[in-house]
């Protein structure tokens, strides 16, 4: 199986997203398998608009104490290739 075809994975240093938060993505792919601090996992797509602009479509889920987060849109305000990996930063999530 093509590597690219399967989800790229993201790690967060925390259990869940904020503006201006940067997130660490094992590559560039089309989706994500998205892992954060506490160990809760969900999922997450990039979105493409026709003007170049893009952002993340992360998948609602509780964190592991319970708390609920709701699916959000988080435009991607930067991305920065760090040796293998690469940086995504995040702004205010649009909804």
């Amino acid at each position: 199986m093509d590597q690219r075809a399967e989800p790229g994975r993201i790690i967060v240093d925390y259990s869940h997203l904020f503006p201006g938060v940067v997130v660490r993505a094992d590559r560039m792919a089309d989706e994500f398998d998205v892992v954060f601090s506490d160990g809760v996992r969900t999922a997450a797509e990039i979105l493409r608009d026709d003007n170049g602009g893009s952002a993340l479509d992360v998948v609602g889920y509780a964190t592991a104490a319970g708390t609920m987060q709701p699916g959000r849109v988080w435009p991607i305000m930067s991305i920065e290739e760090v040796g293998s990996e690469v940086n995504i930063k995040l702004g205010p999530f649009l909804r």
